[in-house]
């Protein structure tokens, strides 16, 4: 049989390795880099409990350029990306094609065959955990990889289903052809939707759902919401969901996040209704109480959120960051000077060199020459004399958090050294998004990395503030048309945030009040 898989990410990408990898005749559908790394150097799957990872050659094309009719069409979207597939679906598809879509979102099965009548459209689910870790390479979390699906009508029921579950099995994929698939698609919408609502909700990795806890028992409360739902609809549970889920979360690394928090960590677009939303809709309509889930989605939907700049607010590194360019310049034989080095603070890299550039010549071989003395350099000092956190700032980052309010981080510092100086402080918990203006189309003091945060957050721009140091970091905010609170750091340099709705020079209780204040009087 002819397999189309729809997505190469996750999802599609994992099942479209193991069934090419066993000879099975599998194209995916994908798109960008990803796409083009997967053609020229074929796609690598890395599994955290191997440290052997593997390459094998794919066939992979986009949306365009496939031209051919595939007996079956595995959708291994995003549900927010299921009716992009409907043209593409309509175009390649043979009246005897079989569509199976395997998504989180419950129900998507039906919705698919509303749009195309003339074909037969399963419902579908997949137990994986795994993610892009790059263009080309995926990671694998977890050893189980399990695909159920089947029809909704027993008239719908062709042996080329049976074909296809063997050719799962042939490919390692533990596949099963259910006989009641809307009770095993809610069994597993039974974990999905609560560990990725509880994750989000409780900022909670596998470890934090792993041992007990209040993410535990949040995560334990929506399984039992699903079940009553289930009940109501008539496909009551046959097994203990909560034990079962339980068992799932054991075999995860314990530094696991679900798909839907590395897309809110990422910035793009995520499937919060679907998850989170849609449970509070069917509690509506069929009467059934969900109260945890209700917690949750209130708390997202009415949620305010607090973007901290890094470098000068949350650790004091603009001094250091100083020292380590003027000790990589001594070795060029170049004085830094400060007039000149103040420029960039507040920006990225790039725009580093380029005032180098322009005061002393081309002095770096290439970007990442530059960044590696830097980082070296970096290295050598911290490790003599420790990371320089703010003082006062992890109180402050509690208290927020204790208060309901979505933080994170949006700093030109490159992704790597956020995630590196927050985890080495242990600061990283409190955040649920981490964005770098490095990976902007125009970082500070263009609007983009606050948006980007904003939208991580799930925010409208209009319910976050902004926490700046630096000139270029207060601009930003205000292209951004969020309001900035101005944290006046002397050792950030000369530094004017004119726009500023407070202006504060320490980290203490106090001060974190009169940020909450502005949330509460509304900002000007």
């Amino acid at each position: 049989m002819q397999y189309a898989i729809i997505g190469a990410g996750g999802t599609g990408g994992v099942v479209g390795y193991f069934m090419t990898k066993a000879g099975k005749d599998v194209t995916l559908i994908a798109r960008g880099r990803h796409l083009e790394a997967m053609k020229e150097h074929g796609l690598t799957l890395e599994r955290l409990w191997d440290p052997n990872p593997e390459t094998i050659a794919v066939k992979a094309t986009d949306m365009e350029h496939y031209k051919e009719q595939p007996d079956v069409i595995l959708v291994c979207v995003k549900g927010y990306s299921l009716e992009d597939t409907v043209p593409f679906i309509r175009r390649v598809a043979k009246p005897d094609t079989i569509v199976i879509p395997i998504l989180n979102i419950y129900g998507t099965g039906a919705k698919l065959q509303k749009e195309l009548p003339e074909l037969l459209v399963t419902d579908g689910c997949i137990y994986v955990s795994a993610n892009i870790k790059e263009p080309g390479v995926l990671v694998q979390h977890g050893k189980i990889l399990r695909i159920v699906f089947g029809v909704r009508e027993k008239t719908d029921w062709r042996p080329e289903l049976e074909q296809i579950r063997q050719d799962f099995t042939d490919s390692a994929i533990d596949g099963i052809l259910s006989e009641n698939i809307r009770r095993e698609a809610l069994e597993k919408f039974s974990y999905v939707s609560p560990i990725g609502a509880a994750g989000l909700y409780c900022n909670a990795v596998a470890g934090d759902f792993q041992k007990e806890g209040a993410p535990r028992e949040l995560f334990c409360s929506m399984i039992r919401e699903i079940g009553a739902l289930a009940d109501a609809m008539g496909v009551p549970f046959q097994k203990d969901m909560v034990d079962v889920n339980l068992h799932i979360l054991s075999t995860l690394a314990p530094e696991t996040t679900t798909s839907m928090q590395r897309d809110v960590m990422a910035g793009k677009p995520s499937e919060i209704d679907g998850l989170v939303y849609e449970v509070v809709r069917m509690g509506k309509l069929y009467g059934v109480p969900v109260p945890s889930y209700t917690k949750v989605a209130n708390r997202l939907a009415e949620k305010k959120g607090i973007i901290f700049d890094m470098d000068g607010v949350l650790v004091n590194t603009e001094p250091l960051h100083f020292r380590c360019w003027q000790e990589v310049l001594k070795e060029d034989g170049i004085t830094l000077d400060y007039e000149i080095y103040k420029p960039c603070i507040g920006s990225t890299r790039e725009v580093f060199r380029q005032l180098m550039v322009d005061a002393y010549g081309d002095i770096f071989e290439d970007y990442p020459t530059m960044n590696r003395r830097m980082e070296e350099k970096k290295k050598e000092i911290v490790e003599k004399e420790g990371f320089p956190q703010c003082e006062g700032i992890r109180e402050v980052l509690e208290k927020l958090h204790q208060e309901g309010y979505l933080l994170a981080v949006g700093s030109s510092s490159p992704e790597d050294v956020i995630c590196k100086v927050l985890k080495d402080l242990d600061l990283a918990q409190y955040f649920s998004a981490f964005i770098s203006g490095e990976n902007m189309a125009h970082p500070k003091p263009a609007p983009d990395t606050f948006l980007a945060a904003a939208k991580a957050l799930l925010l409208d721009p209009s319910a976050c503030l902004v926490v700046e140091d630096s000139t270029n970091g207060g601009k930003a905010a205000k292209a951004a048309g969020i309001s900035c609170v101005w944290f006046h750091n002397p050792d950030s340099g000369d530094q004017q945030i004119p726009d500023a709705v407070l202006e504060i020079d320490t980290w203490n209780q106090q001060n974190a009040e009169k940020i909450m204040e502005i949330f509460s009087k509304g900002r000007e």
